[in-house]
């Protein structure tokens, strides 16, 4: 075809579809022998289907009604990629169901193979896909190379099936936390990595979640973004039960990365902390400390020093092309700084975002 499809429209619709379905075979963890045959012969009456003959014969079919096809183009229809594009240009469709489910294994089928970013919407009780997602390019991150690391490889035992910990990710505010964790899914979502963000406000619904994931063939980071509670309110002890405590085990391809500007994530006073009067006040300082021992990895962001700060602007100013002698985009670095939000990676790329336009870039 014109949009260089190997074959014609309906057969790369059938094949595309063949690698997003999930369904029994796909999603099972591994199908027998019974199953894997039933999936060849399915595959086999789709081939047929998808046969240039049949097409044919519609197309005659709807001419003599007075129909006619339009071609794909007018249709604003896509060329399909990946395996599905290797499957619309080859033959024999039966003998594709290994490939097929570990395609399927590696998160590219099923109802969260795309898109791969999502939330929960609480009040409609579902999880929906998130069309424009914030898309955060690793390479933009300088600095605190040590902990995200440490989250890399924790997730990447996740996307491989291994045992990985839930993370708290909690520092200074605006030294890239929250992008750390969404970095995440540009580097592994091809490997069926995906996200759930979860409000705070909505985290006893957690176990509903998970569950609802459960069975999926992808790895779910559920994200809770700027985890914190007041010392007058209760939702953390709905936290608690949600992330460890209840009788229901959460699934292996579901865990839960948190950030925070507070270590403890829940506010403490010191009056809180027992007198002689009071001797149980330690108690509730214990129960309110005890959310963030939930997450089993806790990573620390902290605020970076001058130094550190002006690489991160040297770093971004670079990527954008920003032509700009180094001492005088130091000078003026450290200007915005103390005007605006002080030393972060936040601030670095506020700065590094209004020199575009305003100087030379390359």
């Amino acid at each position: 075809s014109d949009l260089g499809w190997s074959g014609d429209a309906w057969r790369a619709h059938v094949a595309s579809g063949i690698t997003r379905d999930g369904n029994p075979f796909t999603l099972a963890a591994a199908p027998g022998a019974g199953l894997a045959a039933a999936a060849a012969g399915d595959l086999e009456a789709l081939e047929e289907i998808s046969a240039p003959a049949l097409l044919a014969a519609a197309r005659e079919r709807l001419a003599a009604l007075g129909y006619r096809l339009l071609p794909c183009q007018d249709l604003g229809a896509r060329a399909p990629d990946g395996l599905a594009a290797e499957l619309a240009a080859t033959s024999r469709w039966a003998g594709w169901a290994e490939r097929l489910h570990a395609h399927a294994r590696a998160g590219g089928a099923g109802p969260f193979a795309t898109p791969w970013a999502f939330i929960w919407n609480a009040a409609r009780r579902r999880i929906e896909g998130v069309a424009q997602p914030d898309v955060v390019d690793p390479g933009e991150l300088y600095g605190y190379q040590a902990q995200r690391r440490q989250v890399d490889e924790n997730t990447e035992r996740l996307v491989a099936g291994l045992p990985a910990q839930d993370v708290l990710l909690y520092g200074d505010r605006g030294t890239g936390k929250s992008s750390t964790v969404k970095a995440l899914l540009t580097r592994l979502g091809p490997r069926g990595l995906r996200m759930v963000e979860l409000d705070r406000r909505h985290l006893a619904d957690l176990p509903v979640v998970a569950q609802a994931l459960a069975e999926a063939p992808q790895r779910f980071v559920i994200f809770v973004d700027d985890l914190s509670f007041e010392e007058d309110e209760t939702g953390y002890k709905d936290a608690k039960s949600a992330l460890q405590g209840g009788l229901r085990r959460r699934p292996n391809n579901v865990r839960v990365y948190a950030t925070s500007n507070r270590r403890h994530l829940v506010r403490e006073r010191l009056s809180e902390r027992g007198t002689e009067d009071d001797p149980r006040g330690q108690d509730a300082v214990q129960e309110k400390l005890s959310l963030a021992d939930r997450f089993g990895l806790t990573v620390v962001f902290g605020s970076p020093d001058q130094e550190l700060y002006l690489r991160m602007v040297h770093h971004l100013a670079e990527r954008e092309g920003i032509l700009l002698d180094g001492s005088r985009l130091e000078a003026e670095a450290l200007r915005w700084a103390s005007w605006h939000n002080g030393r972060s990676g936040r601030t670095a790329r506020q700065f590094v975002d209004g020199l575009r336009g305003l100087v030379p870039t390359r």
